[in-house]
């Protein structure tokens, strides 16, 4: 019973170390750090992670999915010359559906990777909002995050970007290194909160 105890109040070090697969691959790069900003900001630093941007695409993918089904139904079910006013309707408002999605990612989302809230711990008013921003480029190795914090207390924002070279979050063999990325980004938001007492 007590080896029970003990592990339930260690910390879970039996996390599998993150490892790409090409470390060339920019797509796989850029995954494995923005999981592990999620990781960081939601875990590590409490923020209560939102989940407006998934909700969204979520909700306008399923849409697609349904209306494309609705339609194979109908169609299913009744005659092709029948079904053929409702499909063109289906595939009209389906690609409606695909271009709102685009848009939202393009110019609402943007390179948004983690929006977080902090709440006062005895109130559980919200405090501020922290949003994390990532910015890879194809063809460089150089991967910035911007950090935005909002004190919605009082009304002031301040911003801190950490650009690096992806080779530095990554061992030769590819495998994620956590403590470097962690380091620079508890120091990222640590400078957020510095900004915020100057101003």
């Amino acid at each position: 019973m007590s080896d029970n105890k003990d592990s339930a109040s260690a910390p879970d070090n039996s996390e599998e170390p993150v490892q790409v697969t090409n470390k060339y691959d920019s797509t796989q790069l850029k995954n494995a750090i923005d999981d592990e900003v999620r990781r960081f900001f939601g875990k590590e630093r409490d923020y209560q992670e939102g989940h407006l941007h998934t909700d969204i695409k979520l909700v306008l993918g399923y849409g697609s999915c349904l209306l494309a089904g609705a339609a194979f139904l109908f169609e299913y079910y009744s005659s092709f010359e029948e079904a053929k006013p409702v499909l063109w309707v289906s595939v009209i408002v389906f690609w409606i559906l695909q271009a709102i999605s685009w848009i939202y990612t393009t110019f609402v989302e943007k390179n948004e990777i983690f929006v977080g809230y902090k709440h006062d711990p005895k109130t559980g008013d919200r405090q501020g909002i922290v949003t994390v921003s990532a910015d890879a480029h194809r063809h460089s190795p150089l991967y910035t995050l911007t950090l935005r914090f909002q004190d919605q207390v009082h009304n002031k924002v301040s911003t801190h970007k950490v650009e690096k070279n992806v080779n530095t979050w990554f061992t030769e063999e590819g495998v994620l290194v956590k403590e470097a990325l962690d380091k620079d980004l508890r120091e990222g938001d640590e400078e957020l909160i510095r900004k915020m007492h100057k101003e």
